[in-house]
C-alpha cells in the first residue's frame, strides 16, 4: 500500500514540474481595434457545437466572431475569438493598455482581475521601433 502511494506521489511530482516551470512571457501593449461580427460557423465532422448538453446533431451554429488588434512598439497582432452568441469574451477598450503573452499562434490576454483569455493569432506584423 505504501509503495503504491509513493509511486502515485512520485508521478504527480514529475507531472507537476513541467506545468509549474512553464511561465508565460507577459508583455504590455495597447488595444488599437476591436470588432464583432455574427456569423454561422460550420463545425464539420468530429467537432462539437456550442450546445452545453453535447448534442452533436447540428454541425452549424450562430457564433460571435470577435476581432482584436494589439500593438506594441515593435509588433502588431491581429487576433480572433469565436464564442457562442452573447457569451463573455475579452473586455477590450480601444486605447487601453493590455497585458498579453504570445506563444506561437496563440495570445493569452489577462483581464484586470487576472483571468486569462486564449485568442488565435490571425496576423503578426513587425513594426519599426519609434
Amino acid at each position: 500500500m505504501l509503495t503504491r502511494l509513493g509511486a502515485v506521489l512520485a508521478l504527480c511530482a514529475v507531472l507537476a514540474v513541467p506545468a509549474a516551470g512553464r511561465e508565460r512571457h507577459w508583455q504590455t501593449g495597447k488595444w488599437v481595434d476591436v470588432g464583432i461580427q455574427r456569423q454561422i460557423v460550420d463545425f464539420g465532422p468530429g467537432s462539437s457545437s456550442f450546445d452545453p448538453r453535447g448534442r452533436g446533431a447540428s454541425m452549424r451554429a450562430m457564433a460571435d466572431v470577435r476581432t482584436y488588434v494589439i500593438e506594441t512598439d515593435t509588433l502588431r497582432l491581429e487576433l480572433q475569438d469565436v464564442v457562442a452568441v452573447n457569451k463573455r469574451s475579452v473586455d477590450a477598450v480601444v486605447g487601453a493598455p493590455v497585458t498579453f503573452a504570445l506563444e506561437k499562434n496563440t495570445v493569452y490576454v489577462k483581464d484586470d482581475d487576472g483571468t486569462e483569455h486564449k485568442l488565435r493569432v490571425t496576423k503578426r506584423t513587425a513594426r519599426e521601433p519609434r
